[in-house]
């Protein structure tokens, strides 16, 4: 049963009190809304899903809309550039000094917002919250200091002023009661109007007139607590939770961070396709899709490493990309299907040059961005994650000697050292799956032992050779390579190395690659043969790193889930169910 306290409006019309509508509850208890009213303050629900209701509200809407278009003469979505005095945060540090209870009624401003909410204190005195964005939002605190030394609250992402719309203000009043009574939460408005604050010392703005320039057609609720309807309704998520825009904000000064960090050191930024006729550059999964116009199937890229390296071959010595990735694995708290890297490489480089870069870059990033080499680590506030160089290392191999109390195989190329392995894992628990094979054991291993000791920012070097297949051989170990990963809180957030250019050696690492792939690893890396031929060229000595971006905002967000740093997330869809009048 639906109940509805109905206002009369222009006598025959009919619109939805939102003050005091409400659902009552089915006898299976579906459906319910809670509604949080306030005296004089229009409808904020904690849960939209009926659409019944939405249909409701947004015929309503669509009257009150009309209401305003008769009552007034005004134009609602006008194509037209609004020019503007002041963003909130302009006038809020142009107008605080202001003192109590004055009014600047010689002075007009024009400012344009979001209603967040609205009171009507009496029919000729209405109170409407209204925010806008902020597109350079402060990072370390929830507060900026104004120029009069005023401390501004900042809700998320967004800046609020009081609206004292007053009857007696308002240059053509009978436009007042139509716009108070049709004015609903969420509508874009534009306040033309005096600069003032209330004699509690709030400062606001006088409208002497409001045009609605966007309305809202459908109800904003109080807050979202189902994490999946804030991820697949990413503009209702940022509306109710403006907070959460807080990882964006972070996202944008990490990536603008590199590129500045990049490019003032020489780097030249390049584009390489997202879809080639090959897959390579990591070990992992790829997606596939068909060319009509080709008649073939396409990989998206799972990295841009070899179409760089060519690059660097045909003489840029410094090139980097920032991009997207896609790899057909798991989802989960780290990993989505599509996600952001950086990855450069410098010519005549190796990869203790890298581990310098890295240190500067991510010690000057979070610096830059946070004021300070410490942050929280996000599993545990109480830890204090310092990016202060220089950062502590761990070698691969000597470390898992170390941790289990064994020595590796001396070959860990051969398959001949699977039993070994197997049996160095049963010891110490280490569950492995299959398919068997040096390089997924090895990172088994590394996975249990090593990573969780990583919490401060740590470079773990020297990989085996079996795990690194794009990496040059140790200069003093012909069984490990010149790499490194860099692991902060226990994730992975670079891998680099010192780049393999002799052509005949790349070769033999893909064709080891390919066994692994007969043996069922299926994220086993393919011969590229267009990337051999290239190195025969003459690949100088060069230097390679990749940065996981999204990995790192988690990080700086002190956030434990990736979706929280992807504006849209890969989700899977809701399953709609069959509709019982269409079945037959």
């Amino acid at each position: 049963m639906l109940i509805r306290n109905i206002n009369k409006i222009n006598k025959s019309k009919t619109l939805i009190n939102l003050n005091k509508c409400y659902y009552a509850s089915k006898k299976n208890n579906n459906n319910i809304f809670k509604n949080e009213t306030v005296d004089g303050e229009h409808q904020e629900i904690d849960e939209i899903n009926d659409e019944k209701y939405l249909q409701i509200y947004s015929s309503s809407r669509e009257e009150m809309i009309n209401n305003i278009r008769k009552g007034t003469g005004k134009q609602i979505y006008e194509a037209k550039e609004r020019k503007l005095t002041h963003s909130i945060k302009e006038y809020r540090n142009e107008f605080s000094g202001l003192g109590n209870g004055n009014k600047l009624l010689d002075k007009s401003v024009v400012l344009v917002g979001r209603i967040k909410s609205i009171r009507n204190s009496s029919n000729k005195l209405t109170f409407i919250d209204l925010v806008s964005s902020y597109s350079n939002q402060p990072i370390v605190d929830d507060v900026i200091k104004v120029e009069n030394n005023e401390t501004l609250k900042m809700t998320g992402a967004q800046f609020s002023l009081q609206v004292m719309a007053d009857f007696k203000f308002f240059e053509n009043q009978n436009h007042y009661p139509i716009l108070m009574e049709n004015l609903r939460k969420g509508d874009i408005i534009e306040i033309i109007g005096y600069p003032a604050k209330s004699q509690k010392g709030e400062l606001s703005v006088i409208p002497k007139d409001i045009n609605i320039l966007t309305p809202c057609n459908r109800p904003i609720p109080l807050k979202i607590n189902d994490k999946e309807i804030r991820y697949r309704n990413r503009p209702l998520d940022f509306l109710v939770n403006p907070e959460n825009q807080r990882a964006f904000f972070i996202r944008s000064k990490v990536i603008n961070y590199v590129r500045s960090f990049l490019v003032e050191r020489g780097f030249l930024e390049v584009d390489t396709p997202i879809l080639s006729t090959n897959v390579g550059g990591a070990n992992a999964k790829p997606f596939i899709t068909r060319s009509n116009s080709l008649n073939l199937d396409l990989f998206l890229r799972i990295s841009p490493e070899l179409f760089l390296k060519q690059l660097v071959v045909a003489g840029f010595d410094k090139v980097f990309e920032l991009g997207k990735q896609f790899r057909n694995e798991g989802i989960d708290l780290t990993h989505n299907p599509e996600f952001t890297t950086c990855e450069f490489y410098q010519a005549y480089a190796d990869y203790e040059t890298i581990v310098k870069l890295t240190e500067e870059m991510l010690s000057g990033m979070v610096y830059s961005i946070f004021g300070t080499y410490e942050i929280p680590f996000p599993a545990n506030p109480e830890i204090k994650l310092n990016f202060k160089a220089p950062f502590q290392r761990i070698n691969f191999i000597d470390k898992i000697e170390e941790l289990t109390g064994r020595t590796l195989p001396k070959d860990l190329t051969s398959y001949d050292c699977i039993p070994e392995l197997l049996d160095i894992c049963r010891d110490n628990n280490i569950h492995c799956k299959e398919p068997y094979t040096p390089t997924r054991i090895l990172d088994e291993m590394a996975s249990t032992l090593i990573e969780p000791l990583c919490i401060q920012p740590t470079f773990v070097i020297d990989h085996p050779l079996a795990m690194s297949p794009l990496a040059k051989i140790h200069r003093s170990n012909n069984q490990r390579t010149e790499r490194f990963e860099l692991f902060v809180g226990g994730k992975e957030l670079v891998n680099a190395y010192s780049e393999l250019n002799d052509p005949k050696e790349q070769r033999k690492r893909f064709l080891a690659q390919s066994q692994d792939r007969i043996t069922g690893d299926d994220e086993a890396q393919i011969l590229d043969e267009s990337f051999c031929n290239a190195l025969e060229y003459g690949l100088p000595p060069t230097g390679g790193w990749g940065l996981g971006i999204d990995r790192l905002c988690m990080l700086f967000s002190n956030t434990t889930t990736i979706k929280d740093v992807l504006f849209f997330p890969t989700m899977k869809p809701i399953e709609q169910k069959p509709n019982n009048k269409d079945t037959k």
